[in-house]
């Protein structure tokens, strides 16, 4: 049974927030409970069906860590962060 209470995030809404202007970063929340921070707009990255979020290096990983694929359908809100204060 279809629930239509179920909002999906498509493609057209990621790519409206990787293309805004000025650019603010946002976290990706899926379905499994994790979450992805996009703090630029060349951390992400829409191919078909699929979300490819960059995760910044720390020197240790091996470069096809450096991002994850997620599935568009796994994808359940998009929400902005905040700017952090400098003190």
């Amino acid at each position: 049974m279809l629930n239509r209470d179920v909002i999906m995030i498509t493609s057209r809404q990621i790519r409206a927030y990787l293309e805004a202007k000025p650019f603010r970063p946002f976290r990706l929340f899926l379905s499994d409970g994790s979450r992805h921070e996009v703090p630029h707009p060349e951390f992400a990255w829409v191919f078909g069906s699929s979300v490819f979020a960059g995760v910044a290096g720390d020197g240790t990983r091996q470069p096809d860590l450096y991002a994850k694929e997620l599935s568009l359908l796994h994808v359940t809100r998009i929400e902005k962060v905040s700017a952090r204060k400098s003190k």
